[in-house]
């Protein structure tokens, strides 16, 4: 297994072709810590990169036929707040199918409701998310991943609205995309308890130019459940 996370390690380091990091007016480095160029996994490379990764070690290894319940499906609560003006809260509820390719890698798909609550935005999203997820470690009992994947959110108004700061309006129509570490603890022996921390970025990527995408970058939690399927 540590051959192949090695592989998947490697597959991600020849995406990265420079180490100068350079990140968007008002992010630190601690904010967004894989916004680097050309990284930006907060950006439709956020999708792209774990695609790229996923598809490779697809090619490079073998099916694992030892695999059982290689489907499940969970439902968490997830709270993050933006770190840039005007730092809006977004409670998420989120549920998804994952499904397990290698031991050490697995993908899926997830379904989100947004909320999100600031001085000048009160709105609710719906969101879909195609993710991919790598295990450094992958035990019966614990579980360490991370995740990466992008897609899109409609909101019932547009978002980001015009702020005393800035006087751009969003649309409601825009990309999401989420990055972060997690793990799962089983309490059964198809029951698992996950957890963890990511950083959520929803703009249009200028589709409407610049003056259109005001954007939104926070950092959070979740916590939830996860269950196999027979």
């Amino acid at each position: 297994m540590a051959r192949q996370f090695f592989l998947t390690f490697l597959v991600f380091l020849t995406l990265i072709t420079r180490t100068n990091a350079q990140f968007s007016y008002g992010d630190h480095w601690y904010d967004n810590p894989l916004g680097f160029e050309p990284l930006k996994l907060h950006t439709s490379m956020g999708f792209i990169v774990p695609a790229v990764a996923v598809g490779t070690c697809l090619l490079l290894t073998k099916k694992d036929t030892t695999l059982k319940q290689r489907l499940s499906i969970y439902n968490e609560v997830g709270l993050s707040w933006g770190y840039k003006y005007p730092h809006t809260f977004l409670p998420t509820n989120n549920t998804g199918i994952n499904y397990q390719l290698r031991k050490f890698m697995s993908v899926g798909v997830e379904f989100d409701i947004l909320f999100p609550r600031d001085d000048f935005n009160k709105t609710t999203g719906f969101a879909i998310r195609p993710f991919a997820r790598f295990y450094p470690i992958n035990n019966q009992k614990w579980r360490l991943y991370f995740e990466s994947g992008g897609g899109f959110i409609y909101t019932l108004t547009e978002f980001p609205k015009p702020t005393d700061q800035d006087n751009r309006l969003g649309l409601q129509l825009n990309g999401i995309t989420k990055y972060g570490i997690g793990s799962d603890i089983s309490i059964n022996k198809n029951t698992s308890v996950m957890f963890g921390a990511r950083h959520l970025h929803i703009s249009n990527g200028n589709t409407k130019g610049t003056e259109r995408n005001p954007s939104h970058d926070s950092n959070g939690f979740f916590i939830g459940l996860t269950h196999k399927l027979r």
